[in-house]
């Protein structure tokens, strides 16, 4: 007989970032020269955000206009990006027939254009249009007496969901994304959060600061030193399911003008049967993930590169993932992988770890 089961997520399946965290033990609280930080924070994108900042001689703000602001840059990017906004952009194409088309803002057609570099690099491993599949995996077959009982898609189901899906019919023209087949949808997710980042990022930047981190949901981006004019600190939680983010910290990584992301394979499962799923689906083969790989960070001069990339090297194999790390100017990568029980880092030549 199979057992009732169930289906353990810290946070909704579709939010696949790991909680960085900020070494506050790293701060030495007692130097005199030490200024205290301002900080913005509030909702985001399905998690929550944070911007801290380096008081800075000569450039004052007002925290509420300034959160206002960034409530409504947020607000904006869910409009045109969010599949959980029933109208935004990215909702309206997935609604359309076959041929339609819809005239998309210069944000979201820079965020398809990025995504499809990532797609054709990693040969598919990064792929925004998987979300047929990806939601084939969600919802699951479900149990016809018990509805709370996840139970895994057939192959059939599978396969019918995996012909949906393709990078390379993504349609792009000027700014009008057209729709190649009725089953079509596309789902940026795994690349959105890196540019709510960057955008906020830059905000920041235009009101004269020069020290400061952008947060959301984990995903990090810095500008020049810390409160102690060092380089920013941010903790990795260790990858294993039963501590909360920043219980345990497996690492932590000096950065300074880069932005750092991080994906893993240990917290969002679905569960049947005493087997478990990855919520992580591998576009190319149609199925949830199983590796020793329980997580990925990746350095990137922007956050919307290092949140694609911190996704792809979930799915690539680590020989194939570090030769393409290795190949690129300006990225560096960590990953824990857990052998026998035990969890081990491997980093690429340039990844510094304190």
């Amino acid at each position: 007989m199979i057992a009732s089961v169930k289906r353990l997520s810290l946070k909704d399946h579709l939010h696949w970032r790991l909680l960085f965290v900020l070494m506050a033990a790293y701060l030495c609280v007692s130097c005199n020269n030490q200024k205290s930080y301002i900080d913005i924070t509030g909702p985001a994108m399905g998690s929550t955000y944070t911007i801290r900042l380096v008081p800075q001689r000569g450039v004052r703000i007002e925290t509420q206009e300034v959160k206002t602001s960034v409530d409504s840059l947020l607000e904006v990017i869910n409009q045109q990006m969010s599949t959980y906004v029933d109208n935004s952009e990215i909702s309206l194409f997935n609604k359309l027939s076959k041929n339609s088309a819809i005239v998309i803002s210069d944000n979201f057609k820079a965020v398809i254009q990025r995504a499809s570099y990532w797609s054709n690099l990693t040969n598919g491993a990064f792929d925004i249009s998987s979300f047929p599949l990806v939601n084939t995996w969600r919802l699951g077959k479900l149990d016809r007496e018990n509805k709370d009982v996840w139970i895994p898609p057939t192959d059939l189901e599978v396969t019918v969901a995996k012909s949906n899906i393709g990078y390379k019919k993504i349609k792009l023209v000027s700014t009008s994304l057209i729709k190649s087949f009725d089953e079509q949808k596309l789902d940026v997710n795994a690349i959105a959060k890196g540019w709510g980042v960057d955008r906020l990022f830059i905000y920041i930047q235009s009101l004269g600061y020069k020290n400061f981190m952008v947060e959301i949901g984990g995903e990090v981006r810095v500008s020049g030193s810390n409160n102690r004019g060092a380089d920013w600190r941010i903790g990795i939680d260790s990858p294993e399911p039963n501590f909360q983010p920043g219980e345990k910290i497996f690492a932590v990584i000096p950065i300074k003008d880069k932005a750092m992301a991080t994906s893993g394979n240990y917290r969002d499962f679905y569960e049947y049967d005493s087997k478990k799923y990855s919520h992580i689906i591998n576009p190319i083969t149609g199925k949830a993930v199983e590796s020793n790989i329980a997580s990925v960070t990746v350095l990137a001069e922007n956050c919307m590169d290092a949140d694609a990339l911190a996704t792809a090297l979930n799915i690539m194999s680590l020989s194939d993932g570090m030769k393409l790390v290795e190949s690129l100017d300006d990225i560096d990568a960590l990953w824990v992988i857990s052998r026998d029980g035990n969890l081990e880092s491997v980093k690429s030549s340039k990844m510094r770890l304190d």
